[in-house]
């Protein structure tokens, strides 16, 4: 993936992530968090983009928050961080 195809996903997540609901937010997010760590990874090691933090802490509420059968309360949360997240990614992007 290039750059700018990068930059766009995550804008188009970042946009749409309050369209989640309880059926469909597990594949969605573990899509986007697969992203993340490939192209993510591999992107800022091309570029030089000094985004290992953010990359290190979205790989973190992976591992961490992301379940199955989540209440609409701790979904809220999830969404919150991986909004976060993504528009830390996106901004630093940009800079």
């Amino acid at each position: 993936m290039i750059l700018e195809d990068f930059l766009y996903r995550l804008k188009l997540e970042y946009h749409t992530l309050d369209k989640l609901n309880r059926d469909t937010y597990y594949q969605r997010l573990s899509s986007l968090f697969v992203v993340l760590e490939l192209d993510g990874d591999n992107l800022n090691a091309e570029h030089d983009l000094g985004l290992e933090p953010i990359l290190d802490k979205m790989n973190d509420i992976n591992e961490d928050d992301l379940q199955q059968d989540m209440s609409p309360e701790d979904l809220a949360v999830l969404i919150n961080k991986v909004k976060t997240g993504l528009a830390l990614l996106i901004n630093k992007i940009e800079e």
